[in-house]
């Protein structure tokens, strides 16, 4: 037991290292040519993230737009002592403005706030800009974390890692390769080859478990590619599906591919939900299997459907409810402004959303048997194996006919 858990902790340790050099070669091929953090603001802006020590004043006004809406304008004037930077500790004046139409920072600063200000040539008072909203979420993310490690132990770790893994391959590999102007679909399929090769290992351990695991997310993440190549043919996508669009496009002097751009944030949303189930199967067949004794290829198989059809409407049900709680502003301003359902629906906006959940839940759908069916295969082989075994066994001329049932057995 010592033994195999040593070598468990040095295949992690190898995974691990793996994993990282991969993100860290391809974060150096990606960033080559990248656009990066590239300020849009006036070379003589300069920023600050400050904490509000005290409140000076707060004024009132009115403001007119286009004579129609009376808006209330509002004015908090502050002081704030700079957090970071070669101005840390000095202290700052800043006004905060917005109103009750159109505010960019509608809640007005208190004492003891995080905020960015920002200084324009030899401005005296600075503007504030955006509460910085990244502490609370930190908080939050370390109590989930301790909380998942508390309650999974060693699996909860890996479970983070995995997911840090995945998430660092986006935003230090991909997002990069597209702003290099490389190719998005190579890219897209690279991120979510690297994700589903890391994931289940680190899950499930190193095991027949997890090869099956990965296998049932090929099949799934293949799927949607396709399904999704066919779909942009079909309904002639070209991914112009809001006016942030109008900008991605022109970052680079080669314009950005947006059909491309939303191939890959089709199949890498898939890739989550196909991941999730793949295992949860792979993991149930394995069970049913160390818990019954059985390696009968149907009952397994028919094990692993029983569970992936429960499996299946509650994930579904999440896919399609979290893609309409992230897009809900947008949905009441499409049904406000839209002269009917049936126009409302043939908006490339809301047709891209459609065809995310759809091809989502075609890839649950698949994903489910293939990785049963993968998981039995395995399972009814060792059953092939034993039985040779027990076979040569009996040739050798050892061993009772009881002897040769425990065999068997094992």
């Amino acid at each position: 037991m010592r033994k195999r858990r040593k070598n468990n902790a040095y295949q992690f340790v190898i995974l691990f290292v793996f994993s990282v050099l991969v993100i860290f070669a391809g974060n150096r091929i990606a960033c080559k040519n990248a656009r990066l953090f590239t300020s849009q603001v006036s070379t003589d802006t300069v920023s600050y993230l400050v904490r509000v020590d005290s409140i000076l004043s707060v004024t009132e006004g009115k403001n007119s737009y286009g004579g129609v809406v009376d808006a209330t304008s509002t004015s908090v004037k502050f002081t704030g002592t700079v957090l970071m930077g070669e101005k840390k500790g000095d202290s700052v004046v800043a006004v905060q403005t917005y109103d009750d139409v159109v505010a960019s920072v509608g809640i007005p600063v208190e004492k003891g706030d995080w905020i960015y200000v920002h200084f324009t040539g030899n401005e005296e008072e600075a503007r504030a800009g955006n509460y910085f909203r990244v502490k609370e979420l930190a908080i939050l993310f370390v109590i989930i974390v301790a909380f998942l490690i508390l309650f999974a132990r060693l699996k909860g770790v890996a479970s983070v890692l995995s997911l840090g893994l995945t998430v660092a391959s986006v935003f230090f590999v991909f997002v990069p390769a597209i702003l290099s102007g490389y190719n998005v679909y190579l890219w897209a399929l690279l991120v979510c080859a690297y994700s589903i090769i890391i994931t289940p290992p680190y899950i499930g351990g190193f095991n027949k478990k997890s090869l099956a695991s990965i296998l049932g997310s090929v099949g799934g993440v293949t799927l949607a590619g396709l399904l999704t190549l066919f779909l942009n043919e079909a309904m002639k996508i070209t991914g112009f599906a809001s006016d942030e669009d109008m900008f991605v496009i022109a970052i680079l002097e080669e314009p950005i591919d947006l059909r491309a751009v939303t191939f890959a944030a089709i199949i890498i949303g898939a890739l989550g939900s196909t991941l999730d189930v793949s295992m949860s199967i792979s993991t149930s067949v394995w069970e049913m299997h160390e818990t019954t004794g059985s390696t009968d290829f149907r009952s397994l198989l028919n094990s692993g459907f029983n569970i992936g059809r429960d499996i299946l409407g509650t994930q579904i049900s999440t896919l399609i409810l979290a893609y309409i709680g992230t897009s809900l502003c947008t949905v009441l301003l499409i049904v406000t402004y839209q002269p009917s359902i049936l126009e409302m629906l043939n908006l490339e906006q809301v047709i891209i959303n459609l065809e995310d959940m759809l091809v989502g839940a075609a890839t649950i759908i698949l994903t489910i048997p293939f990785t049963a069916l993968i998981s039995a295969l395995m399972l009814s082989n060792r059953e092939k194996q034993e039985r040779r075994s027990v076979s040569e066994f009996r040739i050798d001329g050892g061993g009772t006919a009881a002897e040769e049932k425990v065999i068997y057995k094992k």
